[in-house]
């Protein structure tokens, strides 16, 4: 999965206004990608099914 999901993107930008509030407005997102934990899968899967 290459190409981001304009959905994702839109998450991600209403997140950081969430948490900064009007300040936020000097935010600019140039790029996302994704970067690797380290983390086991099993362990990711454990955190996302809480997530839920």
């Amino acid at each position: 999965m290459d190409e981001i999901n304009e959905e994702i993107v839109a998450a991600i930008e209403a997140a950081i206004f969430a948490a900064f509030g009007n300040s936020a407005s000097k935010f600019r997102i140039k790029t996302i990608k994704r970067v690797s934990s380290g983390m086991p899968e099993w362990r990711k899967a454990g955190l996302y099914s809480q997530m839920k």
